[in-house]
This record gives structure tokens, sequence and C-alpha cells, in this order.
């Protein structure tokens, strides 16, 4: 019975040491792999596009507030308002690092805003705005909320409703 035990100990401590080599190995594979796939390299081999503005530009882009859902006003005929999915990126000047440190500190409040503008209509509302009228109401609320520079320009990657 004794037998059975140790070497059912041993086969128990074979298995867990080989899962964990199979861990370690996957990864240190998945870390060196990983290395291989940055935004650069991948742009490099034609992977992937980069929509950053080119460098010879006097601006450049910021893209870290992301993918924004939102609720749309309710409309008569909804139960609900509209979901809506926005992937906004905002323009400013090129260099000017101590202006992206505000834009990283305040992207919170930055994606509120986007929030509260559409939130604050319906999907009708929305469709029959010009993009340029939109742009400007919000980019005012930024730049407004804004001490160490202004956002010249919004662009949206994503502009969609979902039904």
């Amino acid at each position: 019975m004794k037998d059975n035990h140790n070497l059912l100990n041993k086969i128990l401590l074979g298995i867990i040491a080989a899962l964990l080599l199979l861990i370690l190995i996957g990864t240190i594979a998945g870390l060196i792999l990983r290395k291989n796939n940055t935004p650069a390299v991948l742009i490099e081999q034609g992977k992937a596009v980069s929509l950053m503005a080119p460098s010879n530009t006097d601006e450049v882009a910021y893209f870290e507030l992301g993918t924004i859902r939102i609720s749309t006003a309710k409309a008569d005929s909804d139960e609900g308002g509209t979901i809506m999915i926005l992937s906004p990126w905002l323009a400013y000047p090129a260099g000017d690092t101590v202006f992206f440190e505000e834009l990283s500190r305040k992207s919170g409040s930055i994606k509120g805003i986007f929030q509260a503008y559409f939130s604050a209509r319906t999907k009708n509302q929305l469709l029959t705005e010009t993009e340029e009228k939109i742009v400007r109401v919000i980019l005012d609320e930024i730049n407004a909320d804004l001490a160490l520079g202004k956002v010249s320009d919004i662009y949206f990657t994503d502009y969609l409703f979902l039904e």
C-alpha cells in the first residue's frame, strides 16, 4: 500500500513538474514572439497600416481614447437609446510631450465629453447633424477643459450605430 502511495506521489509530482515546465517554455516563447509583433515591425512587414499622421507634418494623433460605447437618447419609437460605437482620435501639435501627458491624464474626462454629447441626442438627431458641427461643439468643450495646449481637430475611425 505504501509503495502504491509513493508511486502515485512520484507520478503526480512528475505531472506537476511537466506542467510547470510547459508553462515556463510557453511564457518564454510568447515573450519572444510578442517582441517580433510590435506595431513598428508589423508596419514594416506590410501586415499593418499606421493611422498616424505622416511624421513630416506639424501634427500627430492621440489614439488612446480607444473605442467608446454610448447609448443615445431615447427616441419616441425606441424602448431605449440606440447603441453607438465611436473610435475618436485627436490631432495635436507634434513634439508637445507635455500636452500629450495632459491629454493622457484627462482622457477620462475627454471620453465623458463624447459620452455626454452623444447620449443627449437621438440617433435621428445625430444622423441629421453634420460632422463639422459635431466636431466643432465637442472640440470646443475639450479645449475648454485643457490648459497646456489645444486639440486642433477630431477624427473618427469608427462612427457606427448598432441595431
